[in-house]
């Protein structure tokens, strides 16, 4: 209920922020409707939607449909309700509790956004319902099922007519009331008997602990109304919002008893003896530690590595940030690292071009091993989280070690940041930079409250955005972190780094130049790097030449050590912009305005994070695309992708 007041209150605030399917301003805030509602179409049809239509009403939530805005509303039938109403044990509607029967219709409704049948994508839908809660597509050949269950089989609900379209959103008819899963994350594993070894482990070392948090009730969205500069209706090519929330999920990886078995355990006992032959190895300072809650005991890095402060579904491990900006030859692998709890470590999440395979996990080159998630228990979701099974037992060894340390490690900005991924940000507008007819959707900017992200510090003055992946935008992954000053002021702010294993590295950071950038000094772990860097020179200013420009070096590679003296590099050749406009080029490492700076080298004598700090020395704004970690050893044979 929090949410819907706080919903409703900032619409007062913000006239005009949302925008309906069809609505008809005759200025000021007034507005008249021409055309049926989503509520009016449910009210007028009583064959097949008496029930749900008396479900909103009860709830005071039909007001809502028949209002301006922009809704979605996943309608089961009357014969639905009636079979929900026998498998909960009741006659009838009057028979639930009013607060139950809220949360029954705000599983059906997305408030906010028109969500189309073509919009969808097999896996969750990003934007959220009223009641905090994702909705989940699966496509098979003559069926589309919405929270697709495999043990349900042909239970599930699907989608019995799609696309009715109407004044103030769309609708989409089902065939079974929506009844997405009310517990935590630890609960609903501790049901889940054929993973009861993972379980015990769980609890018996403390990391259970870890997976409690549900959302930050101190945050307000109303509360930074005032940072809405830009809506959906002033008609640019972007508008802004804030964050509905400050959500907390989590990801948990588990195997089953019967991988278990197959690697000869059993029991706690023997998992605790093969956590230890793993992790002692990595960490032998740590091998007479005993006490399972100790973080640095095995048995507690082994479950703390499978467990990530992040929601990601299976589509938000890699896929849903392979847009159309990227390049998907074969060659062209993309790769992203996640965080794990288990102290200064990563998982490596590799996409194959040549194959098509997505999601593959701790790719070891020299013995072809690696993990993937189950093909029919995955995408389980709770209140807090989801959880997959994998297919092997998932290990920070020494060989995943040497893996990671030996390879260049490149981070989009996003995915600095949990709070991005956890509250529906990151990974949101695929559709829209996947689909052509979609690709001049106003771009949505996000306005990030000070201090909403954990690990961004920043002065007063300083306004930090994420701007989601745009056709326009010539950013790796098509999104960008974008910072600005109040005006007369500068921006000055820092980023805590994901963890790098110890080693000795170049890093570099990634970035595009306009006219609008300015000056700033740029620090990694409180060393300045070098001189102070205009942003607003291109990269023909750093030393940059078009490849094949010059028919004595037709590949540009003797232009990239010579850019590499001046402290500068290319971009890489793995992505582009999807329509050249604001820039050009077959990819990045073609266009004059997209850059990497060199920051320096750095020696790490352990795995840990860093802090990349950036002062602004005269007005205008910092964009943050990507960073990367390319030890020294691999520089020579470094490609140009």
């Amino acid at each position: 209920m929090k949410r819907i007041l706080n919903t409703i209150l900032l619409i007062g605030i913000l006239s005009g922020v949302f925008v309906s399917c069809d609505s008809d301003d005759v200025g000021g805030n007034l507005y008249t409707f021409t055309g049926e509602m989503v509520g009016q179409y449910l009210q007028n049809d009583t064959v097949q939607f008496s029930e749900f239509v008396r479900l909103l009403d009860t709830t005071n939530v039909m007001g809502l449909l028949n209002s301006y805005g922009s809704y979605t509303c996943f309608a089961p039938t009357n014969d639905a309700m009636h079979a929900f109403y026998k498998e909960k044990g009741k006659n009838s509607l009057s028979d639930f509790s009013l607060d139950s029967l809220q949360v029954i219709a705000y599983d059906h409704i997305i408030d906010g956004a028109v969500v189309l049948y073509s919009n969808f994508i097999d896996g969750r839908i990003p934007e959220i319902t009223m009641s905090d809660r994702n909705i989940t597509i699966h496509f098979t050949d003559s069926v589309t099922w919405v929270n697709y269950d495999e043990a349900k089989g042909n239970e599930n609900a699907y989608i019995i007519n799609k696309d009715v379209v109407k004044h103030n959103g769309v609708l989409h008819v089902i065939s079974k009331v929506l009844n997405p899963s009310r517990e935590g994350i630890v609960e609903a594993i501790a049901k889940e008997t054929d993973f009861s070894i993972f379980y015990q482990a769980l609890i018996e070392t403390g990391m259970a602990d870890s997976l409690l948090k549900i959302e930050d009730e101190t945050y307000d969205k109303t509360e930074y109304a005032y940072l809405i500069t830009k809506t959906l209706d002033d008609g640019s090519w972007y508008y802004e919002d804030i964050p509905d929330a400050r959500r907390y999920r989590y990801t948990v990886l588990m195997e089953s008893n019967e991988t278990m078995n197959a690697n000869n355990i059993y029991n706690i006992e023997d998992l605790k003896t093969y956590a230890a032959g793993i992790y002692d190895e990595v960490y032998p300072e740590d091998a007479n530690v005993r006490e399972i809650t100790d973080r640095h005991n095995s048995l507690n890095r082994f479950i703390a590595y499978h467990l990530i402060d992040k929601q990601l579904s299976k589509f938000t491990f890699i896929d849903a940030y392979d847009t159309d900006h990227m390049i998907r030859t074969p060659g062209r692998d993309m790769y992203e690292y996640v965080e794990t709890m288990c102290p200064n470590t990563l998982i490596e999440v590799k996409k194959e071009r040549a194959t098509g395979t997505t999601n593959i996990f701790n790719y070891l080159p020299e013995t072809g091993d690696a993990l993937y998630l189950s093909d029919t228990f995955y995408d389980k979701t709770t209140t807090n989280g989801i959880y997959h099974e994998i297919d092997g037992m998932l290990v920070y060894s020494k060989q995943v070690d040497n893996m990671l340390s030996s390879k260049r490690l490149r981070f989009d900005a996003a995915s600095f940041f949990p709070e991005l991924t956890n509250n529906n940000m990151r990974g949101s507008r695929y559709k829209q930079n996947t689909t052509s007819s979609l690709y001049d959707t106003p771009d949505l900017k996000y306005q990030i409250p000070r201090n909403y992200i954990a690990r961004i510090t920043s002065s007063e003055q300083t306004v930090v955005q994420y701007l989601t992946p745009y056709y326009k935008y010539q950013d790796y992954e098509g999104d960008e972190i974008f910072l600005t000053a109040s005006t007369g002021k500068l921006y000055d702010f820092s980023i805590i780094t994901p963890p790098i294993p110890a080693g000795t590295y170049e890093i570099r950071f990634g970035y595009l130049t306009n006219g609008k950038r300015g000056v700033a000094q740029l620090y990694f772990d409180n060393i300045p790097c070098g001189v102070p860097l205009n942003l607003n020179k291109s990269a023909v200013d750093n030393g940059w030449e078009e490849p094949g420009s010059d028919s004595s070096d037709p590949y540009g590679y003797d232009n990239d050590k010579y850019m590499s003296n001046l402290g500068y590099m290319k971009a890489p050749a793995c992505f582009k912009v999807i329509k050249a406009d604001w820039t050009s080029g077959e990819n990045a490492r073609y266009c004059n305005a997209a850059i990497r700076k060199i920051l320096g080298t750095f020696t790490f004598s352990e795995a840990g994070h860093h802090v990349f700090a950036i002062k602004g020395l005269s007005g205008g704004e910092f964009m943050f695309d990507y960073m990367e970690f390319v030890p020294t050893s691999a520089l020579e044979s470094e490609d140009i992708y």
